[in-house]
């Protein structure tokens, strides 16, 4: 006999993406075009499970010929996760959790108990009440049906709650004998706050009003100038100017959340669990690009450490600063260079929200643009990067390792510091973004072997 020992929930961490259409995105990878390697990401189509809405059964694995990220009335379509239950055996091997290893254990499907719990804390992040706190929480289930995650809230109006979703138990198959669970995020709609002592006027933003504003304070919050627990930058939710330079919330609520997802099977007497995470963000609207910086490098980075590693190859180095600088490619094709260098454009000196603007809030800086005014043109940045990028392909050394941001340096606020790379962007601190410090390491370590480079028959290790 196979004897279950320990459970993993995989992925660890799966992320959502908000649709309102009924049919969820199909699977797709992203891949560098061999014969067109200076061209954006091409997607391609990829095996997708297809779930039966009645039974919760998967009905066949299919591959779309084309990819739509809408369903053709409007609505984008949600990316819902699957999370899979993996299972340490007794002879130390991780292994699917299937039928079969159930059967071997006594076990049957509805042995199998789930519970998701998420939240959305945006407005209790900003007023500090309690009562503002977003919770959904489905209890244990062992059924197929999809559970709605109920937003529950103490300061919603009577009997409402914010529809963060819902998570499905996907019923096992002799054809797809897996043991996992789906998460379809919400639809990505506003919702407002009404006072329940006088009308309120309809909102064209809102689908419907939740929040009871005679409760809580969020209608009309502002953030108090000098709170040292306030984001940076402040005042990053819906509002409208109000007295004395404030910014007055409109009391919108998204439908965004995070929290987590617990498996539980008692297996000869002992309860045997693992939980994993999962959130949901905003649909990608570039998603044949790839941020500069991740949450998948900084995971890397808290794995492996935020330096180069014993066990890190030249080979991985030079993939790490090839990537890096595709991503500024991509980052460049979406970016209007000029206003976010804090050019004047058509007269207006502030043109929208840049480090530019940032730097001058903090420093007195006067909207000074980081680079010349002349030299960000967009179509010549972003020739630039594909000739940089080129090269780098071609064998030449990743000579920008030496312009690259440190970590200690996103307070540089010099004219050599504001322009150092990436340019242009904020971090989560509000100071300019640096790559992690293991990204920077590892394109240094490219660099350094490629200008060191001898010919000899000793293989490459990192030096």
């Amino acid at each position: 006999m196979t004897a279950i020992r320990e459970l993993r929930v995989l992925p660890p961490l799966a992320v959502g993406r908000l649709g309102a259409a009924a049919e969820p995105m199909d699977n797709y990878t992203v891949e560098v075009d061999p014969d067109h390697p200076l061209a954006p990401r091409q997607l391609r189509p990829a095996p997708t499970f297809r779930v039966d809405p009645g039974s919760g059964a998967i009905t066949r694995a299919d591959t779309p010929e084309e990819l739509r990220f809408t369903d053709g009335q409007g609505k984008v379509r949600p990316v819902a996760p699957f999370l899979e239950v993996w299972a340490l055996t007794d002879d130390d091997v991780l292994q699917p959790l299937t039928l079969e290893l159930l059967r071997l254990n006594s076990l049957t499907p509805d042995d199998v108990r789930w519970r998701v719990r998420v939240g959305n804390h945006k407005v209790q992040r900003r007023t500090y009440d309690d009562n503002d706190r977003i919770d959904a929480d489905t209890g244990w289930f062992s059924d197929h049906d999809a559970h709605e995650l109920a937003g529950r809230c103490a300061n919603f109006l009577e009997d409402r709650f914010l529809p963060l979703g819902h998570a499905r138990y996907v019923k096992p198959t002799p054809e797809f004998p897996g043991i996992r669970l789906r998460f379809t995020p919400a639809g990505g709609h506003v919702y407002g706050s009404a006072y329940t002592d006088h009308p309120t006027d309809p909102d064209p933003n809102v689908v419907d009003f939740l929040y009871d504003a005679t409760k809580g304070t969020w209608r009309g919050h502002a953030d108090q100038a000098g709170d040292p627990r306030l984001t940076i930058p402040a005042q990053i939710y819906a509002g409208d100017d109000g007295p004395d330079d404030t910014w007055v919330s409109r009391g919108y609520l998204d439908d965004e959340c995070d929290g987590l997802v617990h498996v539980k099977v008692e297996v000869s007497g002992r309860e045997l669990t693992a939980f994993g995470r999962i959130g949901a963000g905003p649909p990608a609207y570039a998603p044949d690009s790839i941020p500069i910086r991740t949450v998948a490098d900084e995971l890397d980075q808290a794995l492996l450490g935020p330096g180069v590693a014993a066990d890190d190859t030249l080979e991985q180095a030079r993939d790490v600063a090839e990537e890096v600088l595709r991503r500024a490619t991509e980052t460049v094709r979406l970016m209007n260079t000029e206003v976010m260098n804090g050019n004047t454009v058509d007269g207006r000196v502030d043109a929208a929200s840049t480090m530019v603007r940032q730097d001058t809030a903090d420093t007195g800086r006067l909207f000074e643009p980081i680079m010349a005014p002349s030299l960000v043109d967009a179509a010549a940045v972003l020739a630039l990067h594909q000739n940089v990028l080129a090269a780098l392909r071609s064998g030449t050394a990743p000579w920008f390792a030496d312009v690259l941001r440190d970590h200690d340096e996103v307070g540089d606020l010099t004219a050599k510091g504001r322009r150092k790379m990436p340019a242009l962007m904020r971090g989560a601190d509000g100071r300019s973004l640096a790559l992690t410090r293991r990204q920077v390491d590892l394109v240094r370590l490219a660099a350094r072997q490629a200008i060191f480079r001898q010919d000899t028959d000793e293989p490459e290790v990192p030096r």
